[in-house]
């Protein structure tokens, strides 16, 4: 029904994902297609793309506010896909995830605090913590080597929650780049430890729509109290419809206690809010374009079956399976190759650009962050270069 085959051109337009090729390998490598950033290489949904025609013909691009339309269309969004009560007087906007953390973080802790983060993880986490002069407490996950399986270490989380430094914790959820979704007990047992230790928890939920068939995702707040009073949720449409250049983004606080802090922390750079053409873009997406996304999860179901049975074909390549997001992390250590050697041979040999596993902390060290929100030819075109690049190594 939608068109999901078109790969728009994005080379040398003002993508991120792509002048990274240009910016860090410079000339010569023109041909290397990109599989990194978390964007999308589909011609975004015709509903979102009519709204905001009409808004430029027609509207005026003052100062704005947020319209009941468009907390009436967050908060049937997350009834529908859910089962997510939100009371509209929750909701604090700003242009991003990451910023509305950051404002968090300048609201919640102090420098020389004690946060805790599991890595391999979402890198910009780190540069949260490292910028509002927190001090890093890693509860590393625990991999399982024969299934490849993320768990948590609750043993070590309560540990480190207990420190009384500690003051907060950021949750990926579904976790990036691991794919596990948190199951509603491990999340009980995660929030029970940050009560008990009095430590905020921050959850980044923005791949939240992503779950898949036998792991659905659990938001933080539909566990109820206490759990949800003792907590921030971070949300956005960026990632589900592929609108994070239009800026726009929500942060659930139910606490009016920290409502009032957060506002501080906003009110004191300035003020957090959405874009314009983000305003009109969440309400186009979420009230009329819902059929388009339930089409584009079917597309990435298929390409995650291209790539994992690639994986199965190649020996020293394992897909860990993903449970949420769409992004595929996947194990090269087999193949022998350090870090430097495995950045190499993705960008020289096999001239792909994926998101490489030591971004995400020392534990991502030998894996690669594949991108598969994109037109299963051009993942099949990626992945012929990488088979081709592989057979060379013998």
């Amino acid at each position: 029904m939608f068109d999901f085959d078109t790969r728009p051109e994005r080379r040398r337009t003002t993508s991120a994902k792509w002048k990274l090729i240009e910016d860090e390998l410079g000339a010569g490598h023109d041909d290397v297609v990109a599989m990194s950033v978390a964007d999308m290489e589909f011609v975004p949904a015709p509903q979102i793309v009519d709204a905001i025609v009409d808004a430029a013909r027609h509207d005026v691009f003052g100062y704005d506010y947020a319209t009941g339309a468009y907390y009436e269309a967050v908060v049937g969004w997350m009834r529908r896909r859910h089962g997510l009560e939100i009371d509209p007087a929750w909701i604090r906007l700003s242009d991003g995830v990451m910023p509305a953390i950051n404002t968090a973080l300048r609201a919640f802790t102090h420098p020389g605090d004690v946060i805790v983060i599991q890595r391999p993880v979402y890198h910009p986490f780190t540069n949260a913590a490292r910028g509002n002069g927190l001090t890093i407490s890693n509860n590393a996950l625990v991999r399982d080597e024969a299934s490849g399986r993320y768990t948590i270490d609750f043993d070590d989380l309560g540990a480190r929650l207990s420190d009384p430094r500690c003051t907060a914790m950021l949750l990926c959820n579904p976790h990036n780049p691991v794919g596990r979704v948190w199951t509603a007990d491990e999340l009980r047992r995660i929030g029970d430890l940050c009560i008990a230790h009095d430590v905020l928890l921050l959850v980044d939920e923005i791949h939240a729509d992503f779950g898949r068939d036998g792991h659905p995702v659990t938001m933080l707040g539909a566990l109820g109290e206490p759990y949800a009073s003792h907590a921030i949720e971070f949300t956005a449409p960026t990632k589900t419809f592929n609108l994070a250049g239009l800026l726009c983004s929500n942060a659930f606080i139910r606490d009016g206690a920290l409502r009032a802090r957060y506002d501080v922390a906003a009110a004191n750079i300035g003020g957090m809010t959405v874009s314009h053409f983000g305003l009109v873009a969440c309400i186009a997406a979420y009230d009329d374009a819902e059929a388009w996304f339930d089409e584009l999860l079917d597309v990435l179901e298929r390409n995650r079956g291209v790539l994992a049975d690639f994986a199965s074909a190649h020996p020293g390549v394992a897909l860990v399976e993903p449970e949420g997001t769409y992004l595929a992390w996947v194990d090269f250590r087999g193949l022998g190759l350090d870090p430097d050697a495995l950045r190499d041979f993705m960008h020289e040999r096999a001239r792909v650009y994926f998101d490489e596993g030591v971004m995400f902390g020392p534990e991502g060290a030998g894996f690669e962050r594949i991108n598969l929100a994109c037109p299963t030819p051009m993942l099949q075109e990626v992945l012929a270069r990488l088979g081709t690049a592989l057979a060379t190594l013998g």
